[in-house]
């Protein structure tokens, strides 16, 4: 055996362990969302398990986050969902005093909309989430010469969560920016069948 057979032996067989390893850390990236028990879902559900409305979270410190990637210079609540009980209707007047924004999420956290406050029509928010059977039944009874004036999202999975966050400058506005999160009220609604 020359020294280029022992060279293409080597290269193949470690060309073979980088395949095989880049296979198993692909593998596990995707399959943890579907293996994890204690995902964000399931530490904001325990946390907000009787809130109606919008909960505000806690201040983050470090080894106790609710959420992934918390920053303290944030005011954050949280509205839980499960569209099979009706639609969630976001809405909520706005100041451009500060920054807010909205992320909608699907049960296993991906986001499938985000806004701020900048998108908001002469200081009003007003969102609603349902499925596709839902818009279908509230599109039946939409009046074509008053459209809606709501935006409408399908949610891709029927329970999630929608994190509202309000930008503090410093640790002293933590109160008000929390009351600029609790602003935006999120409420289940019922969507007459027909």
């Amino acid at each position: 055996m020359t020294w280029t057979d022992r060279l293409l032996t080597f290269l193949l067989y470690a060309l073979g362990v980088v395949f095989v390893a880049a296979l198993v850390h692909l593998i596990a990236v995707l399959a943890m969302p579907e293996l994890a028990p204690n995902d964000v879902y399931a530490r904001l559900s325990a946390f907000a398990k009787t809130a109606a409305g919008p909960l505000l979270l806690p201040q983050p410190l470090p080894g106790r986050a609710l959420t992934p990637f918390e920053d303290p210079a944030l005011a954050q609540a949280v509205c839980m969902f499960d569209l099979s009980h009706g639609s969630l209707h976001v809405r909520g007047d706005v100041d451009h005093e500060g920054f807010v924004s909205l992320s909608f999420r699907s049960r296993d956290g991906r986001i499938f909309y985000a806004m701020t406050d900048k998108s908001a029509v002469h200081g009003k928010i007003d969102v609603r989430v349902l499925t596709e059977p839902q818009l279908e039944a509230l599109q039946e009874q939409d009046d074509e010469d008053n459209p809606p004036q709501e935006l409408r999202l399908v949610a891709p999975q029927v329970q999630g969560f929608v994190l509202i966050s309000a930008l503090l400058a410093y640790p002293s506005e933590r109160a008000a920016a929390g009351a600029r999160a609790l602003a935006i009220n999120c409420a289940p609604e019922a969507i007459a069948q027909n």
